[in-house]
């Protein structure tokens, strides 16, 4: 009896995790319409760090496919490139995860910003390709991804333990923390 309750309390943390998440784009989108966008941190993917931080590795695609849907909840970018630009900015984070302590605070933080970099300058890609540009500006993807991935790094430093301690998230640890 004993699995099956944890399967349950695991499957109501990751309801959870997608409500956080979504609450979380939707405020970033409303923050984003009313300041400078370049420096509003991208809160759910920074929770998705947070949260890979202390998860098994094989939570990796479905933290990221949550983490896509809620993004696409607030925003117009396609899903495909929501959830790939996801898997592989949680990828990366879960690659540093083997070198940094990811839930100590450098690591968090350089978690943050490597992933939520890759993120963004994937997403700028994909609107040039979309709007059938012919050729693909990686110097300037990299240059837009940036402002936003210092403000998520910050974002990741001052409010990680709280993100952390978010209600309902908990069944999501790994049990070898």
């Amino acid at each position: 009896m004993r699995p099956a309750r944890r399967g349950g309390q695991r499957l109501l943390g990751w309801v959870l995790f997608f409500v956080w998440a979504v609450s979380l784009s939707g405020l970033q989108a409303l923050v984003w319409r009313d300041a400078a966008s370049a420096f509003v941190p991208d809160a759910a993917l920074v929770l998705a760090v947070v949260v890979l931080a202390r998860a098994e590795a094989s939570d990796l695609v479905p933290l990221a496919f949550l983490t896509a849907c809620a993004r696409a909840a607030t925003s117009g970018e396609a899903p495909l490139v929501l959830v790939t630009g996801a898997l592989g900015a949680l990828f990366a984070a879960l690659l540093l995860r083997g070198v940094l302590e990811l839930s100590g605070a450098l690591g968090r933080t350089i978690a943050a910003l490597v992933a939520v970099f890759s993120f963004e300058a994937w997403i700028v890609l994909a609107r040039g390709a979309r709007a059938g540009a012919a050729t693909l500006d990686a110097a300037g993807a990299a240059a837009s991804a940036i402002p936003i991935a210092l403000a998520s790094a910050l974002a990741a430093l001052l409010l990680g333990p709280l993100l952390a301690r978010l209600p309902g998230l908990t069944p999501l640890w790994s049990r070898s923390w």
